[in-house]
């Protein structure tokens, strides 16, 4: 019997998603890719893409998810790499993040800067440096 088998895509609980698709819109230079609203206009499911990355995002409905910010905190960290971690990190900071660690060049051979989102989501932010 084969497995089928596809990356892992994180799925992203929060309050106020449209803001949070923005958000990652803006800073991460995401695509929309799919949306779905409820009747009384929160997201059920919506995806983004950055890059090749998949990123799910949803509202909070209890009993189903919870959001980061709910919960306290998240123990989950996102590692996403881009272009130019110096300018996608001073993107969000300036669409509301909270800086955790400064950027700086890892022995492992990335440039790295480690934020919190608006939404209590954690992600370290990546340049390969060669």
């Amino acid at each position: 019997m084969s497995i089928n088998t596809s990356p892992a895509i994180p799925m992203l609980a929060v309050h106020h998603a449209n803001k949070a698709i923005d958000f990652y819109k803006n800073v991460f230079r995401a695509v929309e890719v799919s949306r779905m609203v409820t009747v009384d206009g929160k997201i059920e499911h919506a995806e983004v893409k950055v890059g090749d990355a998949r990123i799910m995002i949803a509202d909070e409905f209890p009993g189903h998810n919870h959001a980061a910010k709910s919960l306290g905190g998240t123990s989950v960290i996102i590692y996403l790499y881009v272009d130019n971690v110096d300018d996608v990190v001073q993107r969000a900071l300036n669409e509301g993040a909270i800086a955790l660690r400064p950027i700086q060049d890892l022995p492992h051979g990335d440039r790295v800067g480690k934020i919190e989102d608006p939404f209590g989501h954690v992600w370290m932010v990546a340049t390969p440096l060669s």
